[in-house]
């Protein structure tokens, strides 16, 4: 009989209401699991007392100085030594049976680096964030729909060093250097994670027009991080306004006073949805000829 082939790494930093129930969501998965819970500093009694718990129930506990999520995440990372690794924050679930699902699709596809599904959030407010159906390193570059929580290939991880930025945009930096690297990705068409919305409507819009804000600095750090995929896209996007007409239209929703997170989602899915056929032929630029295009290849 052969181990399990996945082990889930979930940070906890004073998460002790929380970690509980997403270690539960990964035991009742369909597909044989190690767990390893990576207590990151954390001060409060609750926090110790779950994860004294976890230990006493079989749930391996690493403890370490406060390093921040990505510390956090490589040293679990480091210590795993299955074919594949899950991410999965202290204060979110799994969707019940979605890690058999996302294991086939790997085994189905071998140049994928990862596999996810949407995001059903819950708390706060309801609603479902569509994610991007692939790994597309031209369309990565404007925008991520990805999770952070996804089953990884464990190689696929390691050859980009995990995660090493601590401002927010970890998942992000990772989704850009796996695409840098040449893997593709595979969505498994319904909602794998349930992500818990801790606070209420608006202060989710201003977290969201502030995070509108660092966009450009956030977007300059990540071009000087992965610069071919940045140099390529500049190459193939030609006259499109689309990207900045999508990032316009976000700012421009998450200014409508009290929508509520779910209709904010919904008008901006439908902002892409409406502005996507307008990028995507740009995307045929890989086809052209001279370095640029075979940087664009490669990164296919």
């Amino acid at each position: 009989m052969t181990g399990p082939r996945t082990t889930v790494i979930v940070p906890c930093w004073n998460d002790g209401r929380f970690v509980r129930d997403a270690v539960a969501s990964v035991r009742r998965q369909d597909r044989p699991v190690r767990v390893v819970v990576v207590d990151d500093g954390s001060t409060d009694p609750e926090t110790q007392a779950a994860l004294a718990d976890l230990e006493r129930d079989s749930v391996r506990v690493i403890r370490q100085r406060n390093r921040g999520v990505s510390g956090a995440r490589t040293v679990a990372l480091n210590a795993a030594d299955t074919e594949f690794v899950l991410a999965l924050d202290a204060d979110d679930v799994l969707v019940d049976g979605v890690l058999g699902a996302m294991i086939d699709a790997l085994d189905a596809n071998p140049q994928a680096a990862a596999a996810w599904g949407d995001q059903s959030a819950f708390g706060a407010d309801d609603y479902v964030n569509p994610a991007w159906p692939t790994l597309d390193p031209w369309l990565i570059t404007y925008m991520n729909r990805i999770s952070v929580t996804a089953l990884y290939r464990r190689e696929a991880l390691e050859e980009v060093g995990g995660w090493t930025l601590e401002d927010g945009y970890e998942d992000w930096d990772v989704w850009l250097a796996l695409a840098e690297k040449g893997w593709s990705g595979a969505h498994i068409g319904r909602p794998h994670l349930r992500y818990r919305q801790h606070h209420g409507s608006d202060a989710a819009a201003r977290g969201l027009a502030r995070d509108r804000e660092r966009h450009d600095d956030v977007t300059r750090l990540l071009r000087d991080r992965h610069p071919n995929l940045f140099t390529a896209r500049r190459w193939t996007r030609g006259e499109s306004i689309a990207p900045r007409a999508i990032r316009w239209a976000f700012s421009a929703i998450d200014a409508i006073p009290r929508i509520g997170d779910a209709r904010r989602h919904r008008l901006h899915d439908l902002a892409l949805r409406a502005l996507m056929p307008s990028m995507r032929p740009l995307v045929d630029g890989r086809r052209q000829a001279g370095p640029l295009g075979n940087v664009l290849r490669r990164l296919r």
